[in-house]
């Protein structure tokens, strides 16, 4: 991705992703989170959402060597279930030139099958000159 290609506002193709028990169950022997609660109500953590808000799986573009990821916030809508199939579409939210650096603002919003936003995240990169 090169900061002067980056186009504000234009939608990215939506992509579907399918939340499955396989990979909640290893997202959270990675981080070692033993909550019992996400198995009981086969519920997808809030922080897996970064799994599947990542810019890089919606648009299929590669990141420079030398990206930075800045920041990312999320805000929550919708429990996310284990099996649910999210309807991901996403745009650049933003782009400036702050004192040199190339700043991008990524929003992606994840909706349910019953189409109801369940998560919007955020992501702010740095890309290189």
């Amino acid at each position: 991705m090169k900061f002067a290609e980056v186009q504000v506002g234009v939608p990215y193709p939506e992509k579907k992703f399918t939340v499955t028990e396989e990979a909640v169950k290893a997202y959270l022997a990675a981080i070692e989170d033993d909550t019992p609660l996400y198995i009981e109500q086969r519920l997808a953590p809030p922080a897996y959402a970064a799994v599947f808000t990542r810019w890089e799986a919606l648009t299929g573009e590669t990141l420079e060597d030398g990206t930075v990821h800045a920041k990312q916030e999320f805000c929550y809508f919708k429990l996310v279930h284990w099996g649910e199939t999210l309807t991901l579409r996403g745009q650049v939210k933003e782009k400036m030139d702050k004192r040199g650096l190339k700043f991008v603002v990524q929003k992606v919003e994840a909706f349910n099958e019953a189409d109801e936003l369940a998560v919007v995240s955020e992501i702010t990169i740095i890309l290189p000159e």
